[in-house]
């Protein structure tokens, strides 16, 4: 069984339902970005990305990128672009690459204008996962996982603020929704397809090194394609020919992958491979990862960290799907052919797999391999799909109708009543958020300071007016400085910060003793804290300790405390 010829018409309507929740997404998707808060990374990020400008500016004079901590493995592609767009706009691109995030003008305005951009990005995501479904079954199977994609919670609040991750999902699954595309046109693939694949393959190197296995994937995948034509079809495909326009995309992809890669461009043959075998094994951050209830070393995760935060935090209706492709493994490749399916499956399972058999470092849930949802979600689709279609009569079409709607209605209820922290969502196999609570990392990029913030600029504007206000904030000083220098202005000081950060040195931290350690936290002159859950020890989570003395306001997610707006006790504020 292959599948159903769907009529002109059904198509028709599916092609526009498809169309229509496109574009509301990309009309809602930035909207959303707006309330979400800064991420850890995106400070450190955001200057690289100026550093990389810098050297592109300077026609390769200005090499400040190699002083900046381990990105020189990395590629700048995402925010050397932010940084350019923001410049064209708000500044000027040089003025900006230079002196931009050392001026509170921008910082609010920055962030703002990379979330949005971001959030465009994901919708982008979800678009061609939606697309490369279809390449399988028909408009009514892109419907549904555009659907999937979007009622994803971590992948929506990843999508609104995340442009380390989301980038990179984006351009894997247009290179893996072009290679398809590569794959049934030939022997001779359309000049849009060869430009497409092109693209994704170069931006998907430009944002992580990681994007040069797609180079690979595509002749493996073209092998197959030949092999399968050959043997199956009895079609002799030209070697020569299929050879050389798999030269050309990768050539171009590989070369366009490096425009914005320094290190990369220094030593095109050999920079871009020694970046990729060193960054598995991520030496830089080997810091205590909240997994099963323990603190672990990240280097000492067990392996199966991946599948298990694959498990609890991914949505019932996808499991249920992927699921049903397990259980009836003959049938679906039946209806849906060994073409193409093969791949969507090898794109799925050989980058975790790969990196749980080199045993590479990984944390923050399993955002380094997110790439790999786009893929899971068209295999989760394509039971949900064949059960439709299968579903003749009008009680199974019904039952099967139901039982999906239901379990989207559990994430999109989720996502309502706890936005904006979609991405600290569990699923009800493993107690929701409420039963991770102490167990795994929740908020562990620290969404929830923007509330925090926004909390304590009312109350402190309130009880004290414009008195100056130390105010220690647990994570990245970025997390919350853009949104408290707005909302106090001058009143607002960062403690242990120098005066005039981040003018005069932009990449200062300080490391403040933990709020769990709460008198030596409590002696330092600070008249406001925002404290994280994130680094306690669970049994001080679980044991009444959180949140700390002091508590005036909780951030919350389902009832779970995310982070908590602490007042000094030696204070002099009322």
């Amino acid at each position: 069984m292959t599948p159903v010829e769907a009529t002109p018409e059904s198509q028709f309507r599916y092609k526009q339902l498809f169309g229509i929740l496109t574009a509301g997404t990309f009309l809602i998707f930035p909207i959303l970005s707006f309330g979400f808060g800064i991420t850890f990374d995106e400070w450190m990020d955001s200057n690289y990305g100026l550093l990389v400008l810098r050297f592109i500016l300077s026609l390769g004079r200005d090499k400040e990128y190699l002083n900046f901590w381990h990105g020189y493995l990395y590629s700048g592609f995402y925010f050397s672009s932010l940084g350019f767009l923001y410049g064209t706009l708000f500044d000027t691109v040089k003025n900006f690459a230079y002196n931009g995030l050392h001026q509170d003008l921008h910082l609010f305005r920055f962030f703002t204008f990379s979330h949005f951009l971001t959030s465009l990005i994901g919708c982008t995501a979800a678009l061609y996962t939606g697309l490369a479904a279809k390449e399988l079954g028909k408009w009514r199977t892109a419907c549904l996982a555009f659907l999937f994609m979007i009622l994803s919670p971590r992948f929506l609040g990843n999508a609104m603020n995340d442009p380390k991750d989301i980038p990179f999902t984006a351009s894997y699954i247009v290179s893996v929704y072009y290679t398809i595309r590569f794959l049934k046109e030939l022997p001779t693939p359309k000049f849009s397809t060869i430009c497409g694949l092109s693209a994704g393959i170069a931006i998907s190197i430009g944002v992580r090194p990681v994007g040069l296995i797609l180079i690979p994937y595509l002749v493996l995948a073209t092998a197959y394609a030949w092999f399968y034509r050959w043997r199956i079809e009895h079609d002799r495909m030209k070697l020569s020919t299929i050879a050389a326009y798999v030269l050309v995309v990768c050539v171009y992809g590989y070369m366009g992958g490096l425009l914005f890669w320094p290190y990369g461009i220094s030593n095109p043959f050999v920079n871009p491979f020694l970046a990729m075998a060193k960054i598995p094994n991520f030496s830089f951050w080997n810091y205590l990862v909240l997994f099963e209830g323990k603190q672990i070393l990240a280097a000492d995760l067990p392996w199966y960290y991946l599948p298990k935060w694959i498990l609890i935090s991914t949505p019932l209706f996808i499991l249920a799907g992927l699921t049903g492709s397990l259980v009836m493994p003959r049938r679906i490749l039946k209806y849906y052919g060994l073409k193409i399916l093969p791949f969507i499956v090898f794109t799925f399972l050989f980058p975790p797999a790969y990196i749980i058999y080199k045993k590479s470092t990984v944390y923050d849930s399993w955002r380094h391999v997110f790439f790999v949802y786009p893929s899971l979600v068209v295999l989760a689709v394509l039971a949900w799909d064949y059960l439709l279609e299968i579903s003749k009569m009008r009680r199974q079409a019904v039952l099967v109708t139901g039982l999906l709607l239901l379990h989207l209605c559990e994430p999109l209820s989720w996502m309502i009543r706890n936005h904006p922290n979609e991405y600290v969502y569990f699923n009800p196999l493993d107690g929701g958020l409420r039963g991770a609570f102490g167990r795994y990392e929740t908020d562990y990029w620290s969404n929830a300071n923007r509330q925090a913030a926004a909390w304590l600029a009312k109350y402190h504007s309130e009880k004290n007016g414009n008195q100056p206000a130390v105010v220690r904030s647990e994570g990245h000083m970025m997390c919350t400085y853009p949104f408290l220098r707005k909302a106090l202005g001058t009143a607002y000081v960062p403690f242990e910060f120098p005066e005039g950060y981040p003018k005069i040195d932009p990449y200062f931290f300080f490391s403040s003793p933990p709020m769990y350690m709460t008198e030596i936290a409590q002696s330092q002159p600070w008249d406001y804290a925002i404290a994280l859950t994130r680094n306690w020890p669970p049994d001080a989570l679980l044991r009444g300790a959180w949140p700390p003395p002091g508590t005036l306001h909780e951030i919350k997610a389902d009832g779970v405390s995310l982070a908590a707006v602490v007042k000094n006790p030696h204070s002099r504020l009322q």
